[in-house]
C-alpha cells in the first residue's frame, strides 16, 4: 500500500468520527486548523499582509473575537490579486502544489494553486460520500468532468483509483465538450455502472436514450458542478430508476458539503473548512435562511483563501438532521447571482418553475429562460416533434406570472440546439439584469 493510500484511509477514519462531534468541540477542532494557517498567510501570502491584522494581538494570539473585521472577497478581487494570493514558501509537509484554473462558467475563470493535502483532504471526503450512500466501490465508474478537452470522444480516458477502498476499481473519463449523443454512445460503450457529470449533462442523455428505446448502463449518477433541481431529479429517479447522489464543491476550494443519504439537506464538511453564510442585508453571519456563502479552507497553503466569497447563494437550516450527523445543514443550493431574477418592484427571487406544465403551453423538450428586463424573459425552447400541443403564450406567461411576477411578459425563441457555457454547464436561468453575460 502507498504512503499516500495509507495516509487517506486514515483521514477517512478520522471523518467517520469528526461527523458526530458536537458543536463546541467542532469549532475547537476547526480552530487547531486555522490558527497556523492565518500565522502562515500573515507572514508568507502578500496578499494577506495588513488584510489579517484586526485578528492578531499584539502578543501575536489570535482574537476571534475580531474574525468578521477580516474582510471577505471575490473571485474578481482575487484575479486582481494574482500572484500576491501565492505563498512565498509553506510547510513541506503540505505536498507539492499543482497549477490549475476554475471552469469559467461565471465568464470569470480563475487561475489557483493546490496543495497535495487539500487534495488528499478531497479524496478523503469522497470516500465519506461514497460510503454515506453505500456507493459499490468495486463498479465502474464513467466520469465526464473533464473542461479542458483532454478526453475527447470515441476514446476517452481509462484510470483506475476512482476511490480509496478498492485503489484497482476502473475508471474513464470523456470531456463535457462532447455532444450528448456522443457522450451517450460512450458510456453506453464503457458499461459503467456509475456515471459521475453535470446533472444537465444526464438529464439530456437520459431523455435521448428514452427517445431511442435504450436504457442507460448505470444504475448510479453522482451530480456535480451544477445546482441539481429538483425537476431534474424527479425525473433520473422516476424514468431511470437510478440512485442519486448530489456533492457539492469548487475547483478552488475543493469539498464544501454533500447530500445527506437519509435527508434532503447537504452537510457541511467542517473538517475541510469554516463555512459562514452571511445574510444580504447586513453581512452578517445567520445559522437560519438565505444568504451568501463564505470559504476559508483549512488545508491549501499554496494559496490560502480566507473569507472568500465564491458566489453562491445558499439556504441553511439549524435544525438538528435525523440522520444525527452533527455537521450543519445546507438546505437548498439556490445558485450564483446570474440566477436570481430582479423585478420591477425592487423584489428578487431564485426562480423555479413547475417543469411539468410547460409541455402543456409548449411543444418543448428543453427550454432556458434569459431576463432581459425586469419585465420581459426570453423563453428559449428546442421543439419536441413527437408533441402535437400547440404553442400557447399567453397561458405559458400565465405561468411565469404565477410563480414568478405578475408584471412578467415573455417572448418565445426556437432553437435547434440551447447552447452550454464554455464550461460545457447549463443554466434553465439566466438574469442579464445582474450584470451576467453569456
Amino acid at each position: 500500500m502507498s504512503a499516500k493510500l495509507e495516509a487517506t484511509r486514515k483521514f477517512v477514519k478520522a471523518l467517520e468520527r469528526t461527523q458526530y462531534y458536537p458543536p463546541g468541540r467542532m469549532q475547537a477542532y476547526q480552530r487547531q486548523l486555522l490558527e497556523p494557517l492565518l500565522h502562515h498567510a500573515k507572514r508568507e501570502v502578500p496578499f494577506y499582509a495588513t488584510r489579517l491584522d484586526p485578528l492578531f494581538a499584539s502578543d501575536g494570539s489570535i482574537r476571534w473575537d475580531a474574525w468578521a473585521d477580516v474582510p471577505t472577497f471575490t473571485r474578481a478581487d482575487a484575479q486582481k490579486a494574482g500572484q500576491a494570493l501565492f505563498a512565498k514558501s509553506y510547510p513541506h509537509h503540505m505536498g507539492s502544489y499543482v497549477e490549475n484554473q476554475t471552469s469559467g462558467s461565471t465568464g470569470m475563470p480563475l487561475k489557483f494553486r493546490m496543495t497535495a493535502a487539500a487534495h488528499l483532504m478531497g479524496t478523503a471526503a469522497s470516500q465519506r460520500i461514497f460510503d454515506w450512500h453505500a456507493v459499490n466501490c468495486a463498479a465502474k465508474m464513467a466520469l465526464i468532468v473533464d473542461v479542458h478537452g483532454k478526453f475527447p470522444f470515441p476514446d476517452g480516458a481509462k484510470g483506475r483509483q476512482w476511490n480509496v477502498k478498492t485503489p484497482h476499481a476502473p475508471a474513464c473519463q470523456l470531456t463535457v465538450k462532447e455532444t450528448i449523443e456522443n457522450q451517450l454512445q460512450w458510456v453506453l460503450a464503457t458499461g459503467s455502472e456509475i456515471l459521475t457529470t453535470y446533472p444537465s449533462i444526464a438529464v439530456a442523455m437520459g431523455q435521448l436514450a428514452e427517445q431511442r428505446g435504450l436504457a442507460l448502463p448505470f444504475h448510479t449518477f453522482i451530480g456535480q458542478g451544477e445546482v441539481f433541481s429538483e425537476n431534474a431529479k424527479a425525473y433520473l429517479a422516476r424514468t431511470h430508476k437510478l440512485k442519486l447522489i448530489d456533492r457539492y464543491g469548487a475547483s478552488e476550494l475543493g469539498a464544501i458539503a454533500a447530500q445527506c443519504p437519509e435527508e434532503t439537506g447537504y452537510h457541511q464538511f467542517c473538517e475541510a473548512g469554516l463555512m459562514e453564510v452571511l445574510d444580504f442585508k447586513d453581512h452578517l453571519p445567520i445559522t437560519n435562511g438565505r444568504g451568501q456563502l463564505v470559504l476559508t479552507p483549512f488545508y491549501n497553503y499554496a494559496m490560502p483563501l480566507i473569507r472568500y466569497e465564491n458566489q453562491d447563494q445558499v439556504e441553511v437550516t439549524s435544525k438538528p438532521c435525523a440522520c444525527g450527523r452533527t455537521l450543519p445543514i445546507i438546505q437548498k443550493i439556490l445558485g450564483r447571482e446570474k440566477n436570481v431574477f430582479t423585478y420591477i418592484d425592487g423584489s428578487r427571487s431564485w426562480p423555479t418553475g413547475p417543469a411539468s406544465i410547460y409541455p402543456t403551453f409548449l411543444p418543448s423538450q428543453q427550454i432556458q429562460v434569459i431576463q432581459k428586463t425586469m419585465t420581459q424573459l426570453e423563453v428559449r425552447f428546442v421543439r419536441d416533434d413527437s408533441s402535437s400541443v400547440p404553442v400557447n403564450v399567453q397561458g405559458l406567461e400565465g405561468v411565469f406570472r404565477k410563480h414568478l411576477h405578475p408584471s412578467i411578459h415573455i417572448e418565445l425563441i426556437e432553437m435547434e440546439k440551447i447552447p452550454r457555457s464554455a464550461s460545457g454547464k447549463y443554466e434553465q436561468w439566466i438574469s442579464l439584469i445582474s450584470g451576467y453575460e453569456e
